[in-house]
């Protein structure tokens, strides 16, 4: 029976009371390793224990960046040997959304955890830029820090490196900040929402309902939450990017942006309006009169 939990698929991925030493066994790992500059703990298992929203939980994993000589070496799982008493599961090399940096996807036994590799030459390429106050300019250099600002402004501890790397992020932090959306760009985002829209219900009248509610997922839906996030953000409210924790933090607006697509037309079809309709409502509010859904 499917489930949905990833215990059902990885029954020896359980959260174990020795989950902090995880950490350490890392830590350990790149203190042993000479092409390792720095390594950074970031995510929610850094952020503060008080916090309901922010800190980890029981499903939480492990969030690394590692300062890298040889940032080729975790193109394959032959370096995990050197994490002394973990056993691999799983290893998925890929590249992250915002940065185009390589990432790594793995499963333990006993947790899961996330790796991002920053290659030493492009970070010691950054630390100049820095100095030089090229990241306070509105261009390449501050859009490449923003998305180091925004992982590591809730909160980071560095695990070795601290002192050739420390001030960096602290001046990244304090003085990038995050991406968020001019009214330009919400309203490319809601023309774009009506062309796929549209597409979608084209879809569902040729009777392509698999296509539909990918769609739907993928571009309706995803658009909508997109806007949201911005929206709480211009009214300095707590917000994730990709609706992470979206039940946690939005109010009213959550029945909004929920989707609800069984495969049937009609269900895809009432689906693509409730998320016209909330297009509409979040366009509303983020620029008003300067932007209107067209006449179709």
């Amino acid at each position: 029976m499917v489930t949905g939990k990833i215990h059902d698929y990885f029954p020896e991925v359980v959260k174990t009371e020795n989950r902090e030493s995880f950490a350490g066994t890392v830590a350990a790992w790149a203190m042993r390793e000479p092409s390792v500059s720095g390594l950074v703990l970031i995510g929610s298992q850094v952020r503060a224990a008080d916090d309901a929203i922010w800190r980890a939980d029981a499903q939480s994993d492990w969030d690394f960046q590692v300062i890298s000589a040889r940032p080729r070496m975790f193109a394959d799982s032959a370096w995990t040997a050197g994490l002394v008493g973990r056993k691999l599961r799983t290893y998925a090399p890929r590249m992250t959304r915002v940065g185009r940096v390589p990432k790594v996807n793995m499963i333990f036994e006993g947790t899961e955890a996330d790796l991002v590799i920053l290659p030493l030459g492009l970070m010691r390429l950054t630390k100049l830029l820095v100095a030089l106050g090229l990241h306070r300019r509105e261009g390449r250099v501050r859009r490449g820090l923003q998305d180091l600002a925004i992982v590591a402004r809730p909160g980071w501890r560095f695990l070795k490196g601290a002192g050739k790397w420390e001030p960096l992020y602290q001046r990244v932090v304090a003085e990038v900040a995050d991406v968020q959306l001019d009214d330009e760009a919400a309203r490319r985002l809601a023309d774009s929402f009506v062309c796929d829209y549209v597409w979608t219900l084209r879809k569902l009248d040729r009777g392509e309902l698999l296509a539909a509610q990918r769609m739907l997922h993928q571009s309706l839906a995803e658009t909508n939450f997109r806007l949201l996030h911005e929206l709480k953000l211009r009214r300095g409210e707590r917000s994730f990017p990709e609706a992470r924790r979206i039940e946690r933090v939005a109010g009213a607006e959550l029945a909004g942006v929920t989707v609800d697509s069984p495969l049937a037309a009609p269900a895809l079809r009432s689906a693509a309006e409730k998320c016209a309709a909330t297009c509409r409502e979040l366009m509303g509010a983020l620029v008003g009169v300067g932007w209107h859904w067209p006449a179709l």
